[in-house]
């Protein structure tokens, strides 16, 4: 009988001794630590917000820094009631660390050597505690761009024109090209086209007579786009826009030449009549006073 009553209490205590061993593990080594991605920029600001169920109370939390450059991590300091209560004297983030409440740390004006894992251990009581990690990384923001227009020539209806998207400041972008409204791959229907220079210049064999004149340079990364447009029409001629032209030279030219004839015999009768009239009045000898400068002024061919 007491064997029996024995076999069963061990059988009791196999059965619930990882139950057991895991509530006084939790207890004394914390909970699952999940790891949160955050991206920031450069200059601006970060939280890390700590995930925990408002009905538990929590007496104080702990962070601490392991850079992404690789070294040593060191202790950022313990904040209580949404205060830094015992800050790190060595601390490189100086006055840029702050709570904006209880369960959110804030790192202001971010620098690109602030990536890195920041784990943060929230106590609920001296024995219990739970570690929530921040991987962060810090990007620059995406710069101004434009569209530089390096070679250009209009012939036999085709117009060979490279484009080049500048993109001023440094970091890691991706640079692609787009066209039309809404934009699209310019492999979709675009024969006749070259990338070059790591994406930036952009070689086109292009019909002014094609359905799309705009193209587009889009520069990201990881937090962040831009583009920029130029419209091929500002550059490339079509051929009706040049038949037009022509049109309206040959019909302006004569009509110029004409007006401009007209006018020269107008103002040479004016002279003429005017002269003559001031002839016949103030000469003492009108006859052949006004005789004489009648043959002078009337051209040879009318001699």
């Amino acid at each position: 009988m007491m064997v029996e009553v024995a076999s069963r209490s061990l059988l009791v205590i196999l059965l619930f001794a990882p139950w057991i061993c895991t509530s006084f593990g939790s207890l004394s080594h914390g909970m699952e630590n999940p790891i949160y991605q955050v991206k920031g920029i450069l200059g601006e600001s970060v939280l890390f917000a700590v995930n925990v169920s408002s009905s538990v109370t929590v007496e104080k939390m702990e962070w601490d820094f392991y850079p992404q450059s690789g070294g040593l991590g060191f202790w950022l300091g313990e904040f209580s009631h949404g205060k830094l209560e015992h800050p790190s004297p060595t601390d490189r983030f100086r006055q840029r660390l702050d709570m904006v409440d209880e369960m959110t740390l804030r790192i202001k004006d971010l620098e690109l050597d602030d990536g890195g894992i920041y784990n943060a251990r929230i106590w609920f009581t001296k024995a219990q505690f739970q570690e929530q990690s921040f991987s962060l990384m810090v990007y620059e923001p995406v710069p101004e761009l434009q569209i530089l227009l390096r070679d250009v020539s209009n012939s036999s209806g085709i117009c060979d024109v490279t484009l080049q998207c500048q993109v001023s400041g440094k970091g890691e972008f991706d640079i692609s090209w787009k066209r039309g409204e809404p934009l699209r791959d310019l492999g979709d229907g675009l024969v006749g086209y070259q990338i070059s220079d790591n994406g930036t210049s952009l070689h086109l064999l292009w019909w002014p007579n094609a359905s799309d004149s705009t193209f587009t340079c889009l520069v990201r990364n990881p937090i962040g786009e831009k583009d920029v447009s130029f419209n091929l029409l500002s550059i490339c001629q079509t051929d009706d826009e040049g038949s037009q032209q022509r049109l309206w030279w040959m019909i302006c030219l004569p009509i110029s030449f004409i007006l401009t004839l007209a006018c020269s015999v107008i103002i040479w009768k004016r002279k003429y009549i005017f002269k003559k009239r001031d002839c016949l009045h103030n000469s003492r000898e009108p006859a052949l006073s006004c005789i004489t400068t009648d043959n002078e002024e009337r051209p040879q061919s009318w001699a």
